[in-house]
């Protein structure tokens, strides 16, 4: 279990005690004389910020090394600054006996070992080491690999699966692109071949790590054989032959996978934004419908509408929108109310039993 540090400098967060002599559990009053109606009025209450205000002690209380490093913390402090502010309190005897403001210029010297930096990667060479550090229990069933690349960097980042815990960063570059030999050389740094974690990205990182081809193949789907060519089966056809194997030169597999298939998170966020982009895509351009998604949504470029990039957020705001549907001609809110359905029955936190696999 987690130690939690309590501050003792604020009344408010004082480690919680048991009850016993010196600390009786509260009773009730057995009269309701002294209590205040609701609607009595109360002249004044005295707090901190009157001249008048008696704390109860005049006793300094003085600063330990956690309430330091809370108060660091809390303001946001660089290194440079956290510095000024150490001998400010040691001036004015504000800071316990023995208590360093100089240790802030070193304060990662203990999670330095736990990195290394290999060509343009930084990473953790002991997931489990750097975990201990911070008091968490690792298991790695607990824990999934989410991978993912920007403009400006490509990055591997541990999330806890019940979210108790914060991500934690493994690998990260500023340099390397998203391909496959990137991504094999991520996961042999990272010993995914230790840990198995299951894996969790965007569908082009994912067909990456399976070998998939990429692009617009015919066969794109790791889990059947869904052909993209076959449009009019697109919306006909409900059961696709299962993908047996990835196997390579075989049905737009070009390399071996370095991942298990079974390994594979789907990425609900990705499945929405793109259901989101079909939908709008299929609007009519002229029609109420789009002229109101433009409407609601001016910040975005005259290129986003186009290419109808929509993010978590713009999704959130229609779906709760009840004026958005008014817009819709008959075939446009069947699509929406479908499109609503497999939101909040299958890509949210809760899955319907209609959705069930």
């Amino acid at each position: 279990m987690k130690d939690i540090s309590y501050p003792t400098i604020i009344r408010s967060a004082i480690r919680p005690v048991p009850h016993g002599p010196d600390l009786p559990i509260p009773s009730p009053p057995d009269t309701l004389d002294n209590i205040l109606d609701d609607l009595d009025q109360i002249s004044h209450i005295s707090s901190d910020n009157d001249d008048d205000y008696d704390p109860g002690t005049n006793d300094p209380e003085l600063f330990s090394q956690s309430d330091l490093n809370d108060l660091v913390r809390d303001l946001g402090l660089p290194k440079d600054t956290a510095e000024v502010l150490g001998p400010r309190f040691k001036e004015r005897h504000l800071l316990n006996s023995g208590v360093p403001f100089s240790w802030y210029r070193f304060r990662e010297k203990e999670f330095v070992p736990f990195f290394t930096q290999e060509g343009d990667l930084v990473f953790y060479n002991n997931v489990p080491a750097i975990l201990e550090m911070f008091k968490i229990m690792y298991e790695p069933e607990e824990w999934r690999l989410f991978i993912d690349s920007s403009k400006r960097s490509l990055k591997a980042v541990l999330l806890h699966n019940g979210n108790r815990y914060a991500s934690v960063p493994v690998g990260h570059s500023v340099h390397l692109k998203e391909c496959y030999e990137n991504l094999e050389f991520i996961l042999n740094k990272l010993s995914y071949s230790d840990h198995k974690w299951t894996i969790c990205g965007d569908l082009k990182v994912i067909s990456m790590l399976l070998g998939q081809q990429n692009g617009y193949t015919k066969f794109p789907c790791f889990l059947c054989e869904w052909d993209s060519r076959d449009r009019k089966q697109h919306y006909l056809k409900q059961t696709w032959p299962i993908r047996k194997a990835l196997i390579p030169g075989v049905k737009n597999v070009e390399r071996q996978s370095l991942v298990d298939p079974k390994k594979i998170l789907f990425p609900p966020l990705h499945i929405k934004l793109g259901l989101m982009k079909q939908f709008v895509k299929a609007l009519d351009k002229e029609g109420e419908c789009f002229k109101y998604l433009c409407e609601q949504f001016p910040g975005l470029s005259d290129a986003k509408l186009k290419e109808c990039i929509f993010v978590g957020p713009d999704i959130r705001k229609l779906l709760k929108d009840e004026t958005f549907v008014t817009k819709m001609e008959m075939k446009e809110k069947n699509a929406w109310n479908s499109f609503k359905l497999v939101v909040t029955g299958f890509l949210g936190n809760k899955k319907d039993p209609n959705f069930g696999c």
